[in-house]
């Protein structure tokens, strides 16, 4: 009975966490990409309906008729979508109520993060941690700002994050007890994750060679073993061969183009903003060794880092030991150590901080629970200093919590105390998530009509193609007041701090400010608006 109490509590306890990111949705703007990623989604359902409906369907014909090619013609066909497949309807949204399509896409990606923090909680559990612990461990991950944010948003890499965690903690059942079931759902996340991204496949490569090698030393390949084995390969390749209708027409050219986008993405050309220098790695002038590390160690809360260096240790000390979570342990080591060092030492193309590597943060956050759980099992005995160590993470967790609330909707810029002068000397807004809300704000802070709008310019090229974009998902009431120009002497002026940066934008003369949007305690984006004495 106290079991199934304490079950109900945790299910309640994620219930919770789930609907404060749900309600929060509609606070989010609109990434530049989002609209192209979209595009991405079309492009594959349009490949499926060649394939099983045939060219003269409706549904051909629909999407000839928006301009959508097939994905396998697409430039874009390196990314895929089959974790958005049940999110395709809301595209027919779009036409009539792009807001709230917008809302429900945030709404529904934010499911996807959820998967990720109750994976972490199950991965904890599996490792050893009580239930207590575990949900603490689920919340270093949940209450890291810009995972809380970009939670709602990044369609790619959070969501890979997401789903190389349900495919340790699927792998951690299949290593526990080898059943085809078990390897049949382990091969499900392995093959979303590697439709998602080709890097996918690491995590699955990885607890699927650790399962063999412990089978090895225990010596214990039964016919059944053999079976689920089997189960496993055939049908990640199944998965990944039904989820990823880009590779269906010529899977040889498509593998080709896959791995050269891995590891040198041919479509992007532009700089990185990092401690005060724009560094260019397609025009000679490569990141620094030190980026990656630097980057998690800036924008990750200090504590985590302090509990993952922990866990790290610990799970070290039981590797040793030979510890039966050994397996696991290896795994979640190897997970981020490898990429790491890879970057390190290849110094591949990175942009926009190092959400291309979002996903070893599961090894990082893994680690992170099993040094709470150390911890906890330290402190075990010592009443006073457990009571002591309790209260310290819980007064931790509020004051994120708070400062999450406080920076509300723009928790994406944080930086943690370890960064120097973040607003100058790294980037902030990248995704320029904020216009829709700088947009909203001018709306209500200046008067205008139908008949007499705002004028709205932009200060860069890439802050007017986000006013473009983000006005489209205004309500037609605020699309009325409101109109957006590529007129570099506009009345108002929108000026995102990272690309002012970017493309060396100084601030516009003859303007005063009107407002800014901050997160926590950095400019992210400015309104200006005209002086009188410049008209």
């Amino acid at each position: 009975m106290h079991a199934r109490k304490a079950t109900l509590y945790v299910i309640l306890f994620f219930a919770l966490l789930t609907a404060i990111g749900l309600l929060s949705a509609p606070d989010y703007g609109l990434p530049c990409d989002e609209p192209a990623e979209q595009v991405i989604l079309q492009e594959n359902l349009k490949e499926y309906a060649l394939v099983l409906l045939g060219e003269e369907s409706e549904a051909v014909r629909y999407y000839n008729d928006l301009g959508i090619v097939r994905i396998s013609e697409s430039i874009e066909r390196d990314h895929g979508q089959s974790a958005y497949y049940p999110a395709a309807p809301l595209l027919l949204l779009q036409a009539q109520a792009p807001a709230l399509a917008m809302t429900l896409w945030h709404g529904y990606t934010w499911l996807w993060f959820m998967v990720g923090v109750i994976s972490l909680y199950g991965l904890l559990r599996g490792l050893g941690a009580s239930r207590l612990v575990a949900c603490a461990g689920a919340l270093l991950l949940y209450l890291s700002p810009r995972f809380f944010a970009e939670g709602h948003y990044n369609n790619k890499d959070v969501v890979l994050l997401s789903l190389t965690l349900l495919t340790l903690v699927t792998g951690w059942r299949l290593m526990a007890k080898v059943t085809w079931q078990r390897a049949l759902v382990f091969s499900l996340a392995g093959a979303l994750a590697t439709n998602t991204k080709i890097v996918g496949i690491f995590v699955w490569g990885l607890i699927g060679l650790s399962l063999v090698f412990q089978l090895i030393v225990r010596k214990a390949f039964t016919p059944r073993v053999w079976f689920a084995g089997g189960i496993a390969i055939l049908s990640f390749l199944l998965f990944y061969w039904l989820l990823t209708p880009a590779a269906w027409v010529d899977p040889a050219s498509y593998l080709q183009y896959l791995i050269e986008n891995a590891t040198g993405f041919s479509r992007w050309t532009g700089v990185v903003l990092f401690q005060g220098v724009l560094f260019n790695p397609t025009r000679g002038f490569p990141l620094p060794r030190s980026y990656l590390p630097l980057m998690i160690l800036y924008t990750v809360s200090p504590i985590t880092i302090l509990l993952a260096a922990a866990g790290q240790i610990y799970a070290a000390i039981r590797i040793l030991k030979r510890d039966s979570r050994t397996p696991m342990l290896l795994v979640l080591t190897m997970l981020w150590l490898v990429p790491m060092a890879y970057v390190i030492i290849a110094r591949p193309l990175m942009y926009n901080g190092w959400r291309h590597f979002y996903f070893l943060f599961a090894g990082i956050a893994a680690m992170a629970g099993l040094g709470l759980a150390m911890i906890a099992e330290r402190l075990q005995n010592h009443g006073v200093l457990k009571r002591i160590a309790a209260f310290m993470m819980a007064a931790v967790f509020l004051l994120q919590g708070f400062g999450i609330y406080r920076n509300h909707p723009y928790q994406y810029a944080y930086y943690n105390q370890i960064a120097p002068y973040a607003q100058v000397n790294f980037e902030l807004d990248y995704w320029l998530v904020s216009t829709v809300n700088a947009m909203r704000r001018l709306i209500l802070d200046e008067d205008s009509t139908d008949s007499s709008p705002l004028i709205l310019g932009a200060s860069d090229p890439m802050s007017y193609l986000s006013l473009q974009n983000s006005v489209k998902v205004l309500t037609p009431q605020e699309q009325s007041r409101l109109i957006t120009t590529s007129d570099a002497d506009a009345p108002y002026l929108l000026y995102n701090t990272t690309y002012a940066a970017i493309y060396d934008v100084a601030v516009p003369e003859g303007y005063t400010t009107l407002f800014h949007l901050e997160s926590y305690g950095t400019t992210i984006v400015t309104i200006y608006r005209r002086a009188a004495s410049a008209l």
